[in-house]
């Protein structure tokens, strides 16, 4: 596994502190850990195309083990260094007869900010959002949205699996969602959806039970 740590800009400190905070003594299967990749991934991958692949928020690195085991060369990036090392430490501890187990140099952890990541070998081919649009502040959404169209090249897929649907409140993290939100931001930037799957409520979070509807999408 390659590990790089990169600096990150005074205005997101903020948002550094609290995941940071929020890894430390986090452990799986607490809090917004699912201990295992999404079964809301496991229900769409055979669709996804295969190529560069980018897991922002990824956490422990479910998603990239499961999204790396299919022949996606993944990047799992974090905002949080104490995720990114317990994402090589989850990773380390897979049997070699585990299918999760990544193959050498298939999975690459970046501990950097979204906003700020500049990939080196140059635009994605897939982008994987699961819960990572959620945990930001509204504030940031319309960034989210440009920020994720730069990083996917021009026949890129984004895929997003929007959660919480039909949270009372939007207090957060996670805010409130739906595939309204989700297409005002997208649509403007000329993404539509090409896949649309709504899965029973807690498929991605049991114990938080909220709509969960996985899309895929496009430039048009």
């Amino acid at each position: 596994l390659k590990f790089i740590i990169l600096t990150t800009s005074i205005c997101r400190m903020s948002s550094l502190s609290t995941w940071e905070g929020m890894w430390q003594d986090l452990d799986p299967g607490t809090a917004f850990d699912v201990a295992q990749p999404s079964k809301c991934l496991e229900a769409v991958i055979d669709s996804l195309p295969i190529g560069k692949t980018l897991v922002p928020g990824a956490g422990r690195a479910y998603d990239a083990a499961l999204l790396a085991s299919k022949g996606n060369p993944v990047i799992a990036l974090d905002i949080s260094k104490t995720a990114i090392k317990k994402a090589g430490s989850y990773l380390a501890s897979l049997s070699d007869d585990d299918p999760l187990k990544p193959k050498e140099g298939s999975i690459e952890l970046i501990c950097d900010d979204f906003f700020e990541y500049s990939p080196k070998d140059g635009p994605f081919d897939l982008v994987w959002d699961c819960t990572f649009l959620c945990a930001l502040d509204p504030s940031q959404r319309q960034d989210w949205a440009k920020t994720t169209s730069s990083l996917l090249g021009p026949k890129g897929v984004l895929c997003t699996m929007i959660f919480p649907i039909g949270k009372a409140d939007n207090n957060g993290p996670p805010y409130n969602l739906s595939l309204d939100i989700v297409q005002s931001l997208l649509s403007p930037l000329g993404f539509e959806p090409v896949s649309i799957l709504d899965l029973p409520p807690g498929t991605h979070m049991p114990k938080m039970p909220f709509g969960n509807t996985v899309v895929s999408w496009r430039r048009k």
